[in-house]
């Protein structure tokens, strides 16, 4: 998925504001320094998430079948490996 850099700032405020409204949560840190780790948190996901899609897109191509994008075997086989890269990337980060 992608989302505007002014759409992910809004994301980040919106969770700032959520969790100034939990009267368990004290912030240690500055609130904007916190903000500006989630904007990073969340763009850093956004880049790996495009990437395990583009391996999966790779993987389509590479078969010796051609696949039209936007078919119903290509969207199946794109969940599938979709997934498989998904789970790899798990399994490297434990």
């Amino acid at each position: 998925m992608r989302l505007s850099h002014d759409k992910i700032i809004h994301m980040s405020h919106l969770i700032i504001d959520a969790l100034e409204q939990d009267q368990d949560v004290k912030f240690k840190e500055d609130k904007n320094e916190i903000r500006n780790e989630i904007v990073r948190i969340i763009i850093q996901e956004l880049k790996r998430d495009e990437e395990l899609e583009d391996r999966a897109r790779q993987r389509i191509r590479g078969m010796q079948k051609d696949i039209p994008e936007g078919s119903q075997e290509w969207d199946v086989l794109f969940r599938k490996y979709y997934e498989e890269e998904v789970e790899k990337h798990r399994k490297v980060k434990e």
